[in-house]
């Protein structure tokens, strides 16, 4: 009887630790927002941590998604319209052994339509963080995070929530000051720099993300 309530005893502490677990790993507004952990910076400076002051919009993306396609000129016109806020498509999605190579003919192409930082996340462990833990299965999928480095919008790159939670971020975000070169390698401190372009707005459209 006794070992009984106590096999109960421990079934329960654990159901309640595992169900702890699972709320803390969520991802909604108002969460802290996850490191930024990708492979390669394709375009843009590369962004080591999220910074205290600043506000960053998060947006999940990948080449063969049409939807993610056609929200690339809006998402230039919202970065120019907000430079103060940094903007980061994370490639999060793509396959093969070509993919990092796939990411940057893709972003070559795009030119000038593509005006906001690109990196690559080649084994989807920031997707992971991010969408995942978000419970977000499709893309385009932006994040919002504001100047306290909380989720502030989670949600699609075309919405009007999503341009109302950039504007009103955009007011009290500063960027960073530069500071040296680290080394590189799968964390905040991710590779290659290059530089942060129109317009496009229709019904919200997405895709699955691919499993990985």
């Amino acid at each position: 009887m006794l070992r009984t309530s106590i096999l109960h005893a421990a079934l329960a502490v654990t159901s309640i630790f595992l169900t702890t677990a699972a709320h803390a790993a969520d991802l909604k507004v108002g969460s802290a927002a996850p490191k930024i952990s990708v492979d390669a910076w394709v375009k843009g400076e590369r962004v080591r941590k999220l910074e205290t002051g600043t506000a960053y919009v998060v947006e999940f993306w990948a080449t063969w998604c049409p939807p993610c396609v056609s929200s690339i000129p809006h998402l230039t016109e919202l970065q120019k319209a907000n430079p103060n806020v940094i903007f980061i498509g994370v490639a999060g999605s793509e396959r093969g052994s070509g993919a990092a190579a796939g990411v940057k003919k893709f972003v070559a192409a795009q030119g000038e339509k593509m005006e906001y930082r690109v990196a690559l996340d080649s084994d989807s462990s920031m997707s992971k963080a991010w969408m995942q833990a978000a419970k977000q299965g499709g893309i385009p999928c932006a994040f919002v995070v504001d100047t306290q480095g909380k989720i502030a919008f989670i949600g699609h790159p075309t919405s009007d929530e999503f341009g109302a939670a950039i504007t009103k971020q955009s007011k009290t975000s500063k960027l960073p000051e530069k500071k040296p070169a680290k080394g590189d390698g799968k964390d905040a401190d991710a590779a290659d720099d290059n530089e942060p372009a129109d317009a496009a707005k229709d019904a919200p459209a997405s895709a699955p993300v691919k499993p990985s």
